[in-house]
């Protein structure tokens, strides 16, 4: 079952890569491409469809900037999945064990969330449900769950109940994923509005702000803007980030950790 499920999310995962490079594909294509039946690819189909990865017409499917619009954390999980966890290996040693930390929604962050017993001592602050689960299943004393309207795509919690709650707090260190890292504008961003501004709120109340992102992510196309490089104070990812991009984030003054 788990096989089936990872094979499916890998040929979502390819259907978009297709429909970004060509603009526009159809069924009968996919499924000759993919080796699948048409019914199959119908499937994946409806299921990008409704995410609004993706926008199906009669016959095919249409490009809908699909960067700009975060796959759901069940699909994102089994992607780079080991870059991951060196990355979220990475983030949890640059703690000193008794900060008050801020884990971001996000499968990276989950992977922090993974490793978080090696610094028991740190309070723990999500807004995301699977986060503070994986803290639950460390035996971490001391985790807190920022509550408000549900976001599923990665399930979390925002609107105007988080953002008051965040307001009333300050965070030492916060691990923020996001959708991309722009070279040009010096900025990352996200897919979702409804995330955005828990984004913008945490940046603010946070002393450090570390971005936790696969080398993928770097011009990768984003939509909603959360935080600029002034406003990051390191970015770890892993060392599949090619030497130019790395001269590039370091002349903009991005302290960089290569995982």
């Amino acid at each position: 079952m788990m096989d089936d499920f990872r094979l499916g999310a890998a040929r979502r995962r390819r259907i978009v890569d297709l429909v970004e490079g060509r603009g526009s594909v159809a069924v009968g294509e996919l499924s000759k491409e993919l080796g699948v039946s048409a019914a199959t690819i119908r499937r994946d189909l409806k299921e990008l469809g409704e995410t609004g990865v993706v926008t199906r017409t009669h016959g095919g499917v249409l490009n809908n900037a699909s960067a700009l619009v975060d796959l759901p954390n069940s699909e994102r999980m089994l992607l780079h999945a080991e870059e991951k966890r060196r990355i979220g290996r990475a983030a949890i040693e640059t703690l000193a064990g008794d900060e008050t930390v801020f884990l971001d929604a996000g499968t990276t962050a989950l992977t922090i969330a993974e490793n978080a017993h090696q610094k028991a001592g740190c309070r723990y602050v999500t807004t995301c449900l699977r986060v503070a689960s994986r803290l639950r299943d460390q035996g971490i004393p001391r985790f807190y769950l920022i509550g408000g309207a549900y976001i599923g795509v990665n399930d979390s919690f925002g609107g105007r109940l988080a953002i008051s709650a965040i307001r009333t707090l300050s965070f030492d260190i916060s691990f923020l994923c996001c959708s991309s890292i722009d070279l040009a504008s010096r900025s990352i961003s996200i897919g979702d509005e409804g995330y955005s501004q828990i984004h913008a709120e945490v940046v603010a109340a946070s002393r450090r702000n570390i971005v936790v992102a696969h080398h993928e992510k770097l011009g990768a196309g984003g939509f909603i803007k959360t935080a600029s490089f002034d406003d990051i104070d390191c970015l770890i990812t892993d060392d599949g980030l090619d030497r130019e991009s790395q001269h590039r984030l370091e002349n903009a003054g991005m302290s960089l950790v290569l995982a």
